[in-house]
Formats: C-alpha cells, sequence, structure tokens
C-alpha cells in the first residue's frame, strides 16, 4: 500500500481542533477523503510548507490561487506527483469569458477579483504570517470586493480596467425553466467524479443558497479544460449555454460546504476510491 504526502501552505489550517467534541475536523473535502483512504490502507501525512518528507506518492493541496515555485518543485521528490500542474488557478488562467479595455460586447459584464475566493485565503496567509511576525507570502495581494455586475461594458470604470487584481468577463448566468439561477459544479479525483446541477435565486450562486440538486452528466468539453489546466483533484464550477459548457471556477482545495454535508459525505468514497486507483496506477 502507498503513503501520500498531501502537501498544504505553511499557514494552510487542514486540521483544526473541534471545540465541542475535542476531536479534529477540517474545511476541506480531502479530509474525508483520507479518512476513507486509510481503511483501504493507504497511509497519508499531512506537511505544512513546502517540505518533502519520503512517500510514494504527494498530493498538492495548496490554499492559494498562484503556488509558490517552492511548493511546485517538490513533485520531482515523488514517483507519484499529483495536482502540481495546477500552479496557477487564477481567472486569467482559466476563464475564457475575459474582456479587455476596447473589446466589442453588448451584453451585461462582472467584475470579480482574479483570486480565488476573491483573495480569502491570501488574506488570511498574510495575517496569519504577520501574527508570527513573518513578511507576508502573498505581497500586494488583498481581499476583493463582492462580485460587481454591470449592465455593460461601457460602465467599467479606468480604475477597475487599471486594477491588476481585477478581471472583467462577460456575464453569462444560466436560467432554470422553473426560475432561478443554475450552477453545475464537478468534483473529482482520478477516474471517480460526481457532477451536481443546483438552482439557486441569486445568480451569483453559493452553496449554501441552493434550492434543490439534481445529479447530471460531464460534458465531454469540460473534460479537456480538465486536462488543459493540469488536475488530478479538484472542482469545477460552470453553466450551460447553447449546450456548451463554460467553466467559472477551478479549485485544487475543494471545501466541504455545512449545507451540503450530506451529499459531500456521500460523495466522499467514491473519490476515496479514485484516489486509490491513483495510488495504485
Amino acid at each position: 500500500m502507498a503513503e501520500l504526502v498531501v502537501i498544504t501552505h505553511e499557514f494552510d489550517a487542514f486540521l483544526m481542533r473541534d471545540a465541542p467534541s475535542g476531536g479534529v475536523r477540517s474545511p476541506y473535502l480531502l479530509f474525508d477523503v483520507l479518512k476513507i483512504l486509510r481503511s483501504m490502507g493507504h497511509s497519508s501525512r499531512i506537511v505544512r510548507g513546502p517540505n518533502a518528507p519520503n512517500g510514494d506518492a504527494a498530493l498538492l493541496h495548496v490554499d492559494s490561487t498562484i503556488v509558490d515555485d517552492d511548493y511546485l518543485r517538490l513533485a520531482s521528490s515523488y514517483a507519484k506527483p499529483l495536482n502540481f500542474r495546477t500552479g496557477d488557478i487564477s481567472k486569467r488562467k482559466v476563464s475564457r469569458l475575459l474582456l479587455a479595455k476596447g473589446d466589442e460586447w453588448d451584453g451585461p459584464v462582472v467584475v470579480k477579483s482574479n483570486y480565488n475566493n476573491n483573495a480569502l485565503m491570501e488574506d488570511l496567509h498574510n495575517r496569519r504570517a504577520r501574527r508570527l511576525g513573518r513578511p507576508a507570502p502573498h505581497q500586494g495581494v488583498r481581499k476583493g470586493a463582492p462580485y460587481l455586475v454591470l449592465d455593460s461594458l461601457e460602465q467599467v470604470t479606468g480604475e477597475m480596467w487599471e486594477d491588476a487584481s481585477l478581471v472583467v468577463e462577460r456575464f453569462m448566468p444560466e436560467s432554470d425553466p422553473e426560475g432561478g439561477f443554475v450552477l453545475r459544479t464537478w468534483v473529482f479525483m482520478g477516474a471517480r467524479e460526481r457532477c451536481t446541477r443546483s438552482v439557486t435565486l441569486d445568480p451569483i450562486s453559493k452553496a449554501g443558497d441552493v434550492i434543490r440538486y439534481e445529479s447530471v452528466e460531464v460534458p465531454a468539453a469540460l473534460r479537456a479544460e480538465r486536462e488543459r489546466l493540469g488536475f488530478d483533484f479538484g472542482k469545477f464550477d460552470f453553466v450551460l449555454h447553447d449546450d456548451q459548457p463554460i467553466l467559472l471556477d477551478a479549485n485544487r482545495t475543494p471545501g466541504s460546504a455545512r449545507a451540503l454535508r450530506s451529499l459531500m459525505l456521500k460523495g466522499a468514497m467514491n473519490l476515496a476510491e479514485g484516489l486509490d486507483g491513483l495510488l495504485r496506477g
């Protein structure tokens, strides 16, 4: 059986103490997957910082949009490096909806952070570093504002165009015939996966706003996006337009949303089997 090393950022909190139970919990989906993986006979070790202890395989699980080279270089230390091709998952890398100043587009637009989750984790890393008297690992990166939807490209200000932390995209939500907005989520580990069509009342969909969901197939074009971005494990958010998938977000460290906890736990066994396949393959 294999020994898996999980590489996390030195300021990530992959494991946290649960005060009421006295046990350990995690905000990450991988936590439940690893528990099941151990029951399959494999072992795993969580490592903080760019270190490379002995192991048969390593999984990059650094929760920042752009991963420093110190972490990416660890791939060469392992026979089976997983997710090390996902070093940049910024909107400028992932999105095919990007607009530039002077482009022609007659629909609504959305102004958002170039960083995943509005640079929330980058901000947390910087604050944790400052508390320890350490240099900020993400120099110049600040937590972004909520997404801003505008009626037209002409409403994007010069200040927005000049802000390198922001991107401007065509705003193309998917509507549900019965009302509301659709967000499709594909979670995968190796050959195992699940894909869900969720309906929310807000066009800027969040997991906690889901009013109903169902399982759907993964479009072939989205599998091509996974290959383009180099993912072994992750979560893609997307919508459909004219039956074509539009990737909105790619995440190498998917969380375990409380609102969808039962769905997450149900899928953990499936993903653990996918990780088992990666370690044996």
